[in-house]
């Protein structure tokens, strides 16, 4: 017995030997790994709940309600790691959130149950009603107007049913806009609900919707959390240099948000988790002052930092943003963007270092980092534009990147930028950019995406996170 543990004991110290001496990928080794500590600190389960969690409170649109116990959570979250946690106001605007509702199908006369059309969403500025009205196809006084679109003039229908915009199948409806102080509730509705529903008209029966809402329209701030993670070289809470991680915590559509961007909240917080436990652990604190931001409104909140908070609370030195990064429609990858400005470069290459060094040999199941990833050109629409369209992002080539597993709500190729990765399981002139199916749709919940790849959140987390230890460390 003694002789065999003996024996077991020299044979790991040997391998472990070789392991250290033949230069092989720290992940196959995960105890001579220094920077293990950080990285599987990385909880996508966490993540999969913060998500689900998130969601529960509504569309979290800036000076809501919902928005408002969005900065409240993410302030508990953040608090309760012990960091210093700071909320910034915008002045007060309107905001309109649904609170509730439900959209009711039945053919009058008939013994089929009524059909609730439960992928519908109410469109923005809809006012609180309550009522039921026959359905029709065009637009006449107290019915249910089914259109293919609404809110292109005054209608004195009693609800409106809005078979577009929908998702790029047409599965579900996006929430689109109503003026404010419309008249009329509308709600969006997916393909397959008009389908029924004008298949009904069509047989000549009598369609009645039953319909009721309630939403609020109240004027307040929006808010903004940002946590203080301190550095190893000092200087003045809240004054020193600094790098920011940031996510909208808005679903900006106003529809449940779940990929966009509860899911970039989640990876925000991850890393944040990650580093401060690593930290209380005895790991190293970051070279430099490391902040978080979660934006109350995508780009309002974004603008309204950078001219008010930069520099006066710091000099910036670069921003990693999360955005649609929990669900890929057509494959598992994580792209970088932008890597076509050249203030980005060299964290890009920080970030792609980490994957390229950490990806799995076996890619048939996902491991602690992803096996397929790219970098792409300037695509736009997101915070980290608002910085690198800045003239003090533009005048310091400062650098300002994206990292995501989706984009947009349909499949992309993109022209390579010369010089830079491109993608990282072939070669050629394009790159692939993934989507997410359920782009700004009533979709958009925990059980279309984020729980299907729980992955992609912690990919995206330890990515970002040992790519900006990295990028950090090599700054003067």
């Amino acid at each position: 017995m003694l002789i065999g543990l003996a024996l077991a004991l020299t044979a790991h110290v040997s391998t472990v030997a070789k392991v250290a001496n033949s230069g092989a990928s720290p992940q196959a080794a995960p105890s001579l790994d220094p920077q293990q500590a950080l990285w599987r600190g990385v909880d996508a389960g966490r993540a999969q709940r913060r998500v689900r969690e998130l969601v529960a409170l509504g569309p979290r649109m800036g000076a809501t309600r919902s928005g408002d116990a969005a900065a409240q959570y993410v302030s508990k979250v953040f608090a309760e790691l012990g960091l210093e946690v700071r909320v910034i106001e915008t002045p007060e605007r309107r905001a309109w959130q649904p609170l509730a509702w439900t959209l009711t199908a039945r053919i009058e006369g008939s013994q089929e149950p009524a059909r609730k059309l439960e992928r519908a969403w109410p469109w923005q500025n809809s006012p609180d009603a309550m009522g039921s009205a026959l359905l029709a196809l065009e637009s006449a006084q107290d019915i249910a107007w089914l259109t293919e679109r609404a809110g292109r003039g005054a209608s004195t229908a009693a609800v409106l049913l809005a078979s577009r915009p929908t998702n790029s199948d047409g599965t579900w409806p996006i929430p689109g806009r109503l003026r404010e102080g419309a008249a009329q509730p509308c709600f969006g509705i997916a393909k397959t609900e008009a389908e029924l529903l004008r298949g009904w008209l069509d047989s000549g029966a009598k369609v009645r919707i039953d319909f009721e809402l309630d939403a609020e329209t109240r004027s307040a701030p929006i808010r903004t959390v940002v946590a203080r993670l301190p550095g190893r070289r000092g200087g003045e809470a809240w004054k020193a240099p600094y790098f920011l991680f940031c996510a909208h915590g808005d679903a900006d559509s106003g529809g449940p948000g779940a990929d966009d961007n509860a899911s970039g909240v989640a990876t925000v917080l991850e890393i944040a988790t990650a580093w401060k436990r690593a930290i209380e652990a005895g790991a190293s604190a970051p070279a430099h002052e490391v902040r978080f931001a979660i934006w109350g409104s995508e780009i309002e909140s974004t603008r309204h930092f950078l001219q008010t908070r930069v520099p006066a609370d710091g000099e910036l030195l670069g921003v990693l943003n999360y955005d649609q990064s929990g669900f890929g429609s057509g494959a598992d990858q994580v792209n970088i963007e932008p890597d076509d400005l050249p203030g980005n470069v060299a964290l890009v290459n920080a970030l792609v270092a980490v994957m390229r060094e950490r990806a799995p040999r076996d890619a048939s199941e996902p491991g602690d980092f992803p096996s397929r990833f790219a970098t792409n050109k300037s695509l736009g629409g997101t915070d980290s534009y608002v910085f690198s369209g800045s003239e003090l992002f533009k005048s310091r080539a400062l650098p300002a990147v994206s990292v995501f597993s989706s984009a947009w709500g349909a499949a992309g190729e993109h022209k390579r930028t010369a010089g830079m990765p491109g993608e990282s399981w072939r070669e050629r002139d394009k790159v692939r950019v993934d989507y997410d199916l359920y782009y700004h749709s009533s979709g958009d919940t925990p059980e279309n995406t984020t729980d299907k790849e729980p992955w992609n959140m912690a990919w995206c987390a330890r990515v970002g996170l040992l790519g900006a230890v990295r990028y950090l460390e090599a700054l003067p």
